[in-house]
C-alpha cells in the first residue's frame, strides 16, 4: 500500500479518535456543569435554612429568657405569698388565744356576778355597798365582752385574708401551667376517689390546678391536682363532675385549660 494512502487512513483515524474524545469531553463537561449548578441551588438552599434556622433559635432563646425571668418573678410572689400565710395563721393563733382567755375572764366575771344580783335582792340594807360592786364587775364584763368582740372581728377579717391569699396562691399557680398541656390516667383509686397522672414537675404540672377529663371527644369529669413529682402526679376528682353513668379509666386523657381573667 503506497505510503501517502497510510498517512491519510491513519490522519482519519486521529481526525476521528480527535471529534470522539472532545464529545466525550463535552458531554463530561456539560454534566460537570449541571452539577456545578445544582451543588450551588444546594448550598444556597442550606444557606437559606441555617439562616431560618438561626433566627428561630434566637427567638427560642429570647422566649425561654423571658420565660424563665416570669417563672422567678411567679415563684418570688409565691414566696411572699407563703411568708404572708404563714404571718396570718400565726396571727390566727395568737387571736383564738386572746379569745379564749378572754372568754375565760367573761365566765369568771359572770359568775361573781350572778350570786352579787342574789345577795343584792336579799340584802335590801347592803344594797348600796353590793350594788358598787356589782356596778364594777358588770363595767369589767362589758370591757371584757367589747375586747372579745374586737379579737372576733380582727379573727374574721384575718381568716378573710388567709382565704383570700390562698386562693391568689392557687390561682397564680394554676397560670403557671401551660395552657393546653395533655397527659392521660395511669391509675385510679375510686375509693379514695384520686387518680395518678402522667403529667409531673417537668410537664409544668403544679398543686391546684385543675384539668378536664376527656374520652375522645366526650368531656367525663374533672381533676385537681394535690400533689407533684418529676413525671407524675395525684390528682382529686372533682365531686359532682363525672356524668352519672360514667367512670374514670386508665388511658382517659386530661387537658389543661386555663380560665381567662
Amino acid at each position: 500500500m503506497p505510503l501517502g494512502k497510510i498517512l491519510l487512513i491513519v490522519s482519519m483515524v486521529i481526525t476521528v479518535a480527535t471529534a470522539a474524545l472532545g464529545y466525550i469531553n463535552r458531554e463530561r463537561f456539560t454534566e460537570t456543569t449541571v452539577k456545578l449548578y445544582d451543588t450551588r441551588d444546594t448550598l444556597k438552599r442550606t444557606e437559606a435554612n441555617l439562616t431560618k434556622t438561626k433566627k428561630e433559635l434566637k427567638e427560642t432563646t429570647e422566649n425561654l429568657i423571658a420565660m424563665t425571668a416570669e417563672k422567678e418573678q411567679q415563684t418570688a410572689r409565691a414566696n411572699a405569698l407563703d411568708a404572708e400565710l404563714a404571718k396570718a395563721r400565726t396571727q390566727i393563733e395568737e387571736l383564738n388565744s386572746q379569745i379564749a382567755a378572754k372568754q375565760t375572764e367573761i365566765a369568771e366575771l359572770q359568775a361573781q356576778i350572778t350570786p352579787l344580783k342574789e345577795r343584792l335582792a336579799v340584802l335590801e340594807g347592803d344594797a348600796a355597798g353590793t350594788g358598787g360592786k356589782l356596778a364594777e364587775l358588770e363595767s369589767k364584763l362589758a370591757e371584757a365582752n367589747a375586747l372579745n368582740e374586737g379579737y372576733k372581728k380582727k379573727l374574721d377579717d384575718t381568716q378573710a385574708r388567709v382565704v383570700a391569699l390562698e386562693k391568689e396562691k392557687s390561682d397564680r399557680q394554676a397560670r403557671l401551667m401551660r395552657n393546653g398541656i395533655e397527659g392521660r390516667i395511669l391509675a385510679v383509686n375510686p375509693a379514695w376517689n384520686f387518680v395518678v397522672l402522667s403529667l409531673g414537675d417537668k410537664n409544668g404540672a403544679v398543686p391546684n390546678a385543675e384539668l378536664m377529663i376527656k374520652r375522645g371527644n366526650q368531656l367525663i369529669g374533672k381533676v385537681r391536682i394535690t400533689s407533684v413529682e418529676p413525671s407524675t402526679s395525684i390528682a382529686d376528682i372533682v365531686a359532682n363532675s363525672v356524668p352519672r353513668g360514667l367512670s374514670i379509666q386508665p388511658g382517659d386523657n386530661v387537658i389543661f385549660q386555663a380560665v381567662d381573667e
